[in-house]
């Protein structure tokens, strides 16, 4: 009754919400899709799409359908994963999710190696916020993720990764620099420069500001930790990023780290994956180096920031 074929194109159309889109992306026509779609709801007795303007939805059928769908297609990947690796291919696909701050400063040393012990592996890295990370993953359109403290989700299991310590730097000939010492109360009224809402970065600062009771009204909100760097540098304001992310413009003298004793915000970042997802070679690896490249745990003081922001 069901045809695997058709139901990668009912699959297909549903995530593209488009028929001429879903042809594009299987390399067929168009007319081809509309028949094997039209063919699959004859045989299942149901209209599967419906059609508003010029918008492609889901009927109540199709929705009960793309979640079987999207099961069966999973297994029929993990059952073509496990026979190449019963015949020992050094292949396979990694499909990795990642905050900015952990996709951009952290994850590739560990991807290259993950390569160099799977040289024929298909390895892809997405950059996007924690919930979409979790929603893929619960789609089976990724594999494991790396997310911030702040979403959880009983299908899911999460292992802690590293600790990402947040630290607020500022130009070196800027006036924040020049004071040294801050307090938080004088580095809230300071002109700050954050990543935008919704990032984990974003989310821990204004986390930790309100654990002191200290009001915050950013001058400026950027999309990218990089672009928050440079905006300190160029002495627009000061920002707050993770020491990861702000070492290279450390070294080079771009950039200073502020003290302020009683600001020293902490997060864990944690690597999620389905609880029901196989465990491949490749995807066992990758976890396992996660584990052994972990930086060493903050001190008590820090720690107890964590658990305050998280």
């Amino acid at each position: 009754m069901l045809n695997v074929h058709q139901l990668k194109i009912f699959h297909t159309v549903a995530r593209a919400g488009s028929f001429s889109r879903a042809a594009e992306a299987l390399g067929i026509t168009q007319p081809s899709v509309s028949i094997q779609v039209r063919d699959l709801e004859r045989a299942l007795g149901v209209e599967l799409f419906e059609q508003i303007g010029k918008r492609t939805f889901l009927t109540e059928a199709g929705k009960v359908l793309e979640e079987y769908a999207a099961r069966i297609l999973s297994l029929l990947e993990e059952a073509e994963e496990a026979v190449r690796e019963v015949r020992g291919s050094s292949g396979g696909t990694l499909r990795v999710g990642a905050e900015s701050t952990a996709g951009t400063y952290l994850l590739p040393p560990v991807l290259r190696e993950v390569r160099a012990r799977f040289p024929e592996a298909v390895i892809t890295l997405e950059i996007h916020g924690a919930r979409q990370i979790q929603e893929k993953i619960l789609r089976n359109d990724l594999d494991c993720g790396i997310v911030g403290p702040s979403l959880r989700h009983e299908a899911l299991v999460y292992v802690p990764y590293r600790t990402d310590e947040l630290v607020p730097i500022a130009a070196p000939d800027s006036s924040a620099a020049r004071r040294g010492g801050l307090r938080a109360a004088e580095l809230a009224r300071e002109r700050l420069i954050l990543r935008e809402r919704g990032s984990g970065t974003r989310e821990a600062t204004e986390q930790a500001f309100r654990n002191l009771g200290l009001p915050i009204n950013p001058a400026m909100e950027l999309p990218s930790t990089e672009a928050v760097i440079q905006a300190v540098a160029a002495n627009l304001g000061v920002g707050i990023v993770s020491r990861v992310a702000a070492e290279g413009a450390i070294r080079a003298g771009q950039v200073v780290v502020l003290e302020v004793p009683d600001f020293r915000p902490v997060r864990t970042l944690w690597a999620v994956r389905h609880g029901e997802k196989r465990l491949t070679a490749l995807l066992r690896t990758f976890l396992e180096l996660l584990t052994s490249t972990q930086v060493p745990q903050v001190s008590e003081d820090a720690s107890t920031s964590e658990a305050a922001v998280s």
